[in-house]
């Protein structure tokens, strides 16, 4: 049985809106979720600057096998980590991901700003709804994660602007504080 590994889903500018990781790759990869969708939003585009026929379709990643695509409703990408090669896995994800973010209540959201009702009730769509029916033949859905409730889960969608820009300010200004108290 493929176990689902983790779920990244961001958009064209790599802002993460949803990441979880469900197994074992939790504790590396996921430490700093805007790194990480940064670098895959970026490893997806280089593909497409050679020709428009070429797509990064999987890359291998540890144990883990990362799949890509692209989603609607507004180009929005998936990144699936699966314990296994499992292509037909994979696309049941990605269906099931695309029509949860496709369906009314999701389609025309501004996923940069959002409430944390909002990104509860998307979180709980896909968790106890869209991945259970997408992976009910394939011995079904269930978070192993080794953290239990501490394993990661990231999304700064639920920010405004001015609380991300103020957050990484006061996170410049602890590092900046600390090197000149001799911390670093």
């Amino acid at each position: 049985m493929p176990v689902l590994e983790y779920l990244l889903i961001y958009t064209q500018s790599g802002l993460p809106i949803y990441s979880k990781c469900y197994g074992t790759f939790c504790r590396a990869a996921f430490k700093n979720p805007e790194l990480l969708t940064g670098f895959l939003s970026a490893v997806e585009t280089i593909p497409l600057t050679i020709s428009s026929d070429f797509s990064l379709q999987s890359v291998k990643m540890g144990n883990s096998e990362m799949r890509f695509t692209k989603t609607t409703p507004g180009g929005h990408s998936v990144v699936i980590g699966l314990g296994e090669d499992a292509p037909d896995v994979a696309n049941e994800v990605f269906s099931a991901v695309s029509e949860t973010l496709a369906s009314e209540r999701f389609v025309n959201q501004d996923w940069s700003i959002i409430s944390a009702e909002l990104m509860a009730s998307f979180e709980d769509e896909l968790l106890k709804s869209s991945l259970p029916r997408a992976l009910h033949d394939y011995g079904g859905f269930e978070d192993q994660c080794s953290m239990g409730d501490q394993c990661l889960i990231h999304t700064n969608a639920s920010q405004s602007r001015a609380q991300r820009i103020w957050g990484a300010i006061k996170d410049k200004y602890a590092v900046l504080k600390k090197k000149m108290s001799g911390g670093i």
